[in-house]
This record gives C-alpha cells, sequence and structure tokens, in this order.
C-alpha cells in the first residue's frame, strides 16, 4: 500500500503543502513507484528525483489542454522570528532578524508585481481573467521567508550583511472549474551576499525577479513533464 503522508496545512494557505522527503523509485521515468512511493494527502505524486528535485503531480497530469492562465493573488508567509537585542559583535553567529510590517508589505506587493510580469510573458498560455474549461489557475508563494538583516539601531556599525532573504518558493497550478490541485513545484533559496547594508532593497527587487522566474520555468517543466 502506498505510503500516504500526511499533509502540513498553514493556517492562511488551504491546502498548501510544504514536503521535501529525500528519496524516490527509479521504476518509472517520471513518477516515483513502489510501495514507498510518496503520495500526498490532496492525491499528488511525487515526481522522480532524476526529473523534477521537489516536484508533486497528479498521474494524469495533462497541462497541454489548457492554453490560457488566470493568474491568482500571491502569498508570501514569513517566519515568527522573536524579538530580541541585537549586538554587534554577535552578527556572526544570528541567523535571522524580525522583519519589519512595512518591509513585509514591501516584499509582498513586490513578489505579487514580479510573478505577474514573469506569467505575462510567458508564450506558453494566454492571460485570461476568469475560469474557463481551457484556462489553468497559477498561484505563487513564498513560505518560511526570513531575513539576515538586523534592525539598524542608532550607532549600529553593520554595514555588510551576509545574506539578506530565504524563502521556500512554491507554484501550484489547479483546474479552474473544478478547483482541483494539478500540481505543485517546490524550491528553497537564499540570496546570497555580501551585501551593503543601505542597499538591500536593490537586491532584493533582483533576488525576487529571479524567484519568480524560477517559478515560471517551473511551470514550464510541470507542462514538458506532462507531454507538451
Amino acid at each position: 500500500m502506498r505510503r500516504r503522508i500526511r499533509m502540513a496545512v498553514l493556517p492562511s494557505v488551504a491546502a498548501l503543502v510544504l514536503l521535501w522527503y529525500a528519496g524516490a523509485s527509479d521504476a518509472q521515468a517520471l513518477l516515483a513507484t513502489g510501495p514507498d512511493a510518496e503520495v500526498t494527502e490532496d492525491g499528488l505524486h511525487r515526481v522522480d528525483l532524476s526529473v523534477m528535485e521537489a516536484a508533486w503531480v497528479r498521474p494524469d497530469l495533462d497541462l497541454t489542454r489548457y492554453n490560457k492562465i488566470l493568474v491568482m493573488p500571491t502569498g508570501v508567509y514569513f517566519r515568527d522570528v522573536p524579538e530580541r537585542a541585537f549586538r554587534a559583535r554577535r552578527r556572526d553567529s544570528d541567523t535571522a532578524f524580525p522583519v519589519k510590517e512595512e518591509n513585509k508589505a514591501r516584499l509582498r506587493a513586490l513578489f505579487s508585481e514580479t510573478f505577474n510580469e514573469n506569467l505575462t510573458d510567458e508564450d506558453l498560455y494566454e492571460i485570461q481573467d476568469g475560469v474557463g474549461r481551457d484556462v489553468l489557475m497559477v498561484q505563487g508563494f513564498l513560505i518560511d521567508v526570513i531575513s539576515a538583516v538586523p534592525p539598524m539601531s542608532p550607532g549600529s556599525s553593520v554595514s555588510t550583511i551576509r545574506w539578506a532573504w530565504e524563502a521556500t518558493i512554491v507554484i501550484e497550478v489547479r483546474d479552474s472549474m473544478s478547483n482541483d490541485l494539478l500540481a505543485r513545484a517546490i524550491d528553497r533559496n537564499r540570496g546570497i551576499g555580501p551585501l551593503d547594508a543601505f542597499e538591500i532593497w536593490g537586491h532584493t527587487t533582483q533576488l525576487v525577479r529571479t524567484w519568480s522566474l524560477l517559478l515560471r520555468t517551473r511551470l514550464r517543466q510541470l507542462w514538458e513533464l506532462s507531454g507538451g
């Protein structure tokens, strides 16, 4: 009997699963098979690691029958990092700091903008503003976002940051008529420094654009996986 993986559902994102298990069978070219094959509670099967590192799809996936996409609102969810006093001499051991609400809002707006721009440029599909039998709903998420940017308090001597942001990057695709989840791909990525502490947002803009482009690439790979 297939091993059924328990879903880890975020309160704000119904049915979004954060799975990153190692291992897969090589008995089939595309989907892992056998008694230990990974199947999520929403019925998605793990794609063989030799094809995509972290992707889950329906066994009957066929994205070629869709020629339009409806871009859904993005979601950005931050790790709960406790407030703590910052001392410059501790910066090498500190790995994550709380993110101010205004910076959370800024990152959310930036991801929404870049994700939509990248999908608009995708030539596999036309952009649609409503549901239909040939319409695929596509949604992007940044999950468990953390930042290594310390609070800039008066007298702070911090001028270089080793990295700014790290996030789990997720794309999900659904049938627009049934809302059935068809596929999911996941990556974990960190923007590597060193960075000037006063140029964080220039770096952030480029990093988020890179993440959005990666999700566009994952969408194309899922289309190719399904026979495109």
